[in-house]
């Protein structure tokens, strides 16, 4: 089995990264400087050819005759002495008069005339035996009593291309040195700058779950690793928020489920110190049966805010008529109301629908009367309505009271929550209730708010409504 390759250092990658486009810049500068030279050097010699032919007119004119010219060749050709030029000097039948290399191209007849001045565009490339050479044909005027003669001047690049080669090599050799520096010092340098971040990295592992409380100094890291050091500290806000809330449910619902359970285990023991009447059992197992309720719906809600929280429950949407829904809760509670001294009242909708999980409906609205019913004193008043706003269906509870105190009203459906720090032993839901609403609400896309006031208190059911 392959093993799996570690990825990369970003200090490493950051180092390359230069590297690669210090040999980039390093290329096109040097293919720049590589084809300026190059393109000099062939000005420069054609440029010279241009000169020493005009140079050679002079001087076979001051000859003024084929036979002097004859009779001293070495006058013409020492006009190129020393180059590294190749001279030949023709009668207009091709016959040489005079020559320091025989190995020249084929004189080119007319070349350029005698009453001409050569320009750049007469010369012109030509493969010799030993590689590229440049070739400039002119004619030349002795006398007038005389024929022109017919002059070629050659230059091989071979020198100038050698020139070049050794230069493009060094080229080479500095873009590899100067991209290996680059590298280098790149390297050094995003080492140096990652400091920061290895601090932070550090800070991190001390943190652990006993020490969330520690935060890091965002306003000591660079710019760049700002804003990752905000949302980290946020995350830590979030975890240590998370964590105190889980050990305060622990707490609340160690406290809740050790009452049922000494309890059943007082009770058990007391039916079991002597034997008992029939009846008196089933007395016992009656009371038994009421707190083993309590603790199943500890459980039940328990593990339907986890279901939540991962989307393992499916919405079962259906048409559901307003109206007679609010009815069959209103009746359901109707025997309830009475027996805390609460009066309940309908505020019904003339009509209209909403698509909705039925179940999980009656158990978001059945959670607000019921919790509106318990803190709503005797001789009080719960109202159930729903109408329709702004494209929303709106379910709305009311109940009269003391109200909720506002430091408690923006955390009341927090998960575990209670604004009542006795922990009434009666209570069954541990802090839930208000949380599986929001959830309910949160499967359907919609929301619940509160409001409470001297005297009054509102939960609203937000419902999507497109009909």
């Amino acid at each position: 089995m392959l093993k799996r390759r570690e990825p990369l250092s970003i200090t490493l990658r950051l180092a390359l990264l230069f590297a690669a486009i210090a040999a980039a810049a390093f290329v096109g500068v040097g293919a720049y400087l590589y084809q300026t030279l190059s393109r000099q050097m062939v000005q420069r010699d054609d440029m010279d050819l241009l000169n020493k032919a005009v140079m050679l007119r002079h001087v076979l004119a001051e000859q003024g005759s084929l036979a002097a010219l004859r009779a001293q060749p070495d006058m013409a050709l020492n006009t190129v002495y020393g180059q590294d030029i190749r001279l030949r000097i023709a009668a207009m039948d091709g016959s040489p008069l005079a020559q320091n290399s025989s190995a020249l191209p084929p004189p080119e007849l007319p070349g350029v005339p005698a009453a001409r001045e050569p320009a750049m565009g007469d010369i012109r490339n030509w493969h010799s035996g030993t590689g590229m050479a440049r070739v400039l044909n002119v004619q030349a005027t002795l006398n007038r009593r005389e024929p022109p003669v017919h002059i070629t001047l050659l230059r091989e690049r071979s020198d100038r291309l050698a020139i070049i080669r050794r230069y493009a090599i060094d080229l080479l050799g500095a873009l590899l040195a100067g991209a290996a520096l680059v590298a280098a010092l790149g390297f050094l340098i995003v080492r140096t700058g990652m400091r920061p971040l290895y601090a932070v990295i550090g800070k991190a592992n001390d943190i652990s779950a006993h020490r969330l409380n520690s935060r890091l100094a965002v306003d000591e890291v660079p710019a760049e690793l700002r804003e990752l050091g905000v949302a980290f500290n946020a995350m830590l806000d979030r975890l240590e928020e998370g964590v105190q809330r889980l050990s305060g449910f622990a707490a609340d619902l160690a406290h809740d489920m050790r009452t049922p359970v000494n309890t059943l285990m007082v009770e058990t023991q007391v039916a079991l110190s002597r034997p008992r009447t029939v009846e008196e059992y089933q007395a016992l197992m009656a009371s038994n049966l009421e707190e083993y309720e309590r603790l199943a719906q500890m459980i039940e809600n328990t593990l339907f805010l986890a279901r939540a929280d991962n989307a393992q429950l499916g919405l079962q949407r259906e048409p559901l008529e307003l109206r007679a829904e609010l009815e069959r809760i209103g009746e359901y509670f109707e025997g309830l109301a009475d027996d805390s001294g609460v009066a309940l009242a309908l505020e019904l909708p003339e009509g209209g629908s909403l698509q909705a999980d039925a179940i999980l409906f009656q158990r978001a609205a059945n959670n607000l009367v019921s919790n509106a019913i318990r803190h709503t004193p005797r001789g009080g008043r719960v109202s159930l309505g729903a109408h329709f706003a702004d494209g929303e269906l709106l379910v709305k509870v009311r109940n009269t009271g003391e109200g909720i105190a506002p430091e408690h009203l923006s955390h009341i459906f927090d998960r575990y929550y209670r604004a009542d720090p006795a922990r009434p032993a009666s209570s069954s839901s541990a802090g839930l209730g208000l949380s599986i609403v929001r959830a309910i609400m949160a499967l359907h896309g919609g929301r619940v708010d509160a409001a409470s006031g001297p005297g009054e208190t509102c939960f609203t059911l937000h419902f999507p409504h497109n009909g």
